[in-house]
């Protein structure tokens, strides 16, 4: 079994949970290049397929804080087999789909599946790496999740139109087989169960208040102020309020409210929903970019796109050593910085028509990006005890994933279907003052918020194996 003492063992965990990351989410934007063959294929319209994409994302967002909890209440090893295990069933069950219904209902439950092996994955890594090394298991993962997901959206139509959508599947089945069968030997037992239960209720209103906000600003951009999207969004804080509601009045809350009133994790949160609104926001309009005012063909866009996924990959080991050595809150807010500067090029490269510093940009904007993201989950995990790593770390995802659907909603009303330059330009400043707020967030942050200190997790959770040595606290 693992131990803090033992780099090969870590080493081993670390290489188990990053392969299962990566098999589970490298398909989650995947299709939507190919939206049109896979319609075809099944006799359907891309519009109805297209949720084949919308409803897996929406499906990561809302399930992973109530995976990441029970994982810090049932064990976490025991969800990342479970969650795996189901996602290599649902992905060869989408390759063999027979029509849009079943391609969507299977896409979303292997999303569902899926989504448990990332705050599991973090929750085991962060037991077995010492809090002074933490940000180097986060930087790899970080670099993983994003790398796969916008993998599938830069080489999506390549591997498609190579091996065919349904292979694909299969193709992804096969790898999650490989971590699923290490993990067995690999990963830290879970001893024993925790006593405390799932929090249904608080579960049930977290899931709604997250599916109607992000539903809900998602379908603004689609459909306007349409009665239901104005329903959807008024209707949000009014269940995030009810959620506090319901998590005062309960023994074992799903999410404790001393943990939000941590400032170290809240400010973590609202500094990735920022960035993430940035960086998938622009994510997006860039192709656009590329095609409608530089005529690139679909084929040289990703080409081109595919500079910042490699970006973001390259930068896991700098972000591991600088991590280290300066600490995770100076390098998020110097990281946070440069994607400024990033977002800067991009807006001038655009309005001057000029594709070379498109290009830089892409880069150092996926270097940014994967300097930033992971010392914010350590800011984050550090402030809280060992049994809420994984709730603390699926919310830090979530507040991610809602400040994509907030940045793609808003900027790609700001493009629409032009062909002019400024409409990007605008877009790209835009997402740089997001990006100056979530410099200005983590700056301001103190070390540790006085809520924090002493926090001990909510019920029992299960302890690892014996034979492995908790990170110390």
């Amino acid at each position: 079994m693992p131990s803090v003492g033992d780099p090969a063992a870590r080493r081993r965990v670390l290489l188990t949970c990053l392969t299962a990351m990566f098999a589970t989410t490298f398909t989650a934007t995947l299709l939507t290049v190919s939206l049109r063959t896979v319609a075809e294929d099944l006799g359907s319209s891309v519009g109805v397929i297209s949720w084949s994409v919308t409803g897996a994302l929406f499906a990561l967002a809302v399930a992973m804080p109530i995976l990441g909890r029970i994982g810090d209440i049932r064990g976490h090893r025991r969800t990342f087999l479970t969650g795996t295990a189901f996602a290599v069933v649902f992905s060869a069950a989408t390759a063999l789909a027979w029509d849009a219904t079943s391609l969507i209902t299977f896409r979303i439950l292997a999303q569902l599946a899926g989504s448990a092996t990332i705050p599991a994955s973090f929750a085991m890594l962060f037991n077995v790496f010492p809090p002074q090394e933490r940000v180097r298991p986060s930087a790899w993962a970080s670099g993983v999740l994003s790398g796969a997901s916008v993998t599938g959206l830069a080489v999506g139509g390549v591997i498609i139109d190579s091996i065919g959508w349904r292979a694909v599947f299969f193709l992804q089945a096969g790898i999650a087989i490989v971590p699923l069968v290490a993990a067995v030997r690999v990963l830290p037992r879970d001893h024993g169960e925790s006593r405390a239960a799932l929090d249904k209720a608080g579960a049930a209103v977290l899931a709604l208040a997250v599916f109607t906000l992000t539903f809900g600003v998602n379908r603004a951009a689609a459909w306007g102020p349409k009665p239901i999207v104005c329903v959807l969004l008024a209707a949000a804080p009014g269940l995030f309020w009810l959620l506090v509601v319901v998590e005062r009045r309960s023994a074992e809350p799903v999410v404790p409210l001393e943990l939000l009133a941590a400032r170290d994790v809240r400010a973590a949160g609202g500094t990735s929903f920022l960035l993430c609104a940035a960086h998938l926001g622009n994510f997006l309009v860039t192709p656009l970019l590329l095609q409608g005012v530089f005529g690139l063909s679909v084929s040289l866009t990703s080409v081109v796109t595919m500079c910042r996924t490699l970006s973001i990959a390259l930068a896991a080991p700098s972000a591991s050593w600088l991590g280290t050595k300066f600490g995770p809150r100076l390098l998020a807010a110097l990281a946070s910085c440069v994607y400024v500067v990033a977002l800067l090029i991009l807006a001038f490269g655009a309005r001057a028509d000029l594709l070379w510093l498109v290009i830089v940009g892409l880069i150092v904007s996926g270097l940014a990006f994967g300097h930033a993201q992971p010392p914010l989950i350590v800011i984050a995990s550090n402030a809280v005890a060992d049994g809420s790593f994984g709730l603390v770390t699926s919310l830090q995802q979530t507040a991610g994933q809602i400040g994509g659907v907030v940045g793609t909603s808003l900027l790609s009303a700001v493009v629409a279907d032009t062909l002019e330059p400024g409409p990007f330009a605008v877009s790209y400043l835009i997402a740089a003052a997001f990006a100056v707020l979530a410099a200005a967030t983590v700056l301001l942050s103190t070390r540790r918020s006085p809520a924090t200190a002493g926090l001990t997790p909510v019920g029992t959770v299960p302890a690892l194996d014996p034979d492995v040595t908790p990170a110390p606290r």
